[in-house]
């Protein structure tokens, strides 16, 4: 029995997810920067607060169903000119994200409600509030949370060097596995 070929590149969902995801992470740093560079104790802007914390669940949510399509779906098979070394690599990489796409809104959560901080999940619903407040872990969580985006900054970087580098040097148009359109060289 001949055994299935593996795809060039990822898939239309997985690229879906990829970017998706992406791109609702660095509305939260946007939104981040804003809601604390605005926020004085006299001013709370609650509408982006809850709006950051609305995004951060769905974020949640969208990379636990990522993580199981992932699991789910065969990978593209890797170019030749891939070493042991940067698979393991990218292993880390790929497997330390999916760690933090999970860690970071769990410890917003923690952070927001052990505060005392509810929210309505994008107006429509009073999300659960399921540890009541408690200092030390909305303490705790915000300590989590704030390290959780450097990683997340860190990781992301490397991700993209690694990638651009094997792409640009090796010519070997790695890019266009992820890519929603074609990379020319």
């Amino acid at each position: 029995m001949n055994k299935p070929v593996p795809p060039q590149s990822f898939g239309t969902i997985a690229k879906l997810f990829h970017w998706g995801i992406l791109g609702l992470f660095l509305f939260q740093y946007g939104i981040a920067l804003v809601m604390y560079g605005i926020a004085t104790p006299e001013y709370y802007p609650k509408t982006l607060f809850m709006l950051h914390k609305s995004v951060g669940i769905l974020l949640l949510f969208l990379a636990i169903f990522r993580l199981l399509w992932r699991k789910m779906m065969p990978l593209p098979a890797w170019p030749e000119s891939v070493t042991n070394f940067e698979k393991k690599a990218f292993h880390i990489l790929e497997n330390g994200l999916y760690i933090l796409m999970i860690l970071m809104p769990v410890s917003g959560y923690l952070f927001s409600l052990a505060g005392g901080h509810g929210f309505q999940f994008f107006g429509l619903f009073q999300f659960p509030d399921l540890i009541g407040k408690q200092a030390v872990i909305s303490e705790i969580g915000k300590f989590l949370h704030r390290i959780f985006a450097f990683l997340i900054l860190g990781f992301v970087a490397s991700h993209v060097m690694l990638i651009l580098r094997h792409h640009y040097d090796t010519k070997d148009r790695f890019l266009e596995r992820m890519s929603p359109m074609r990379c020319d060289k």
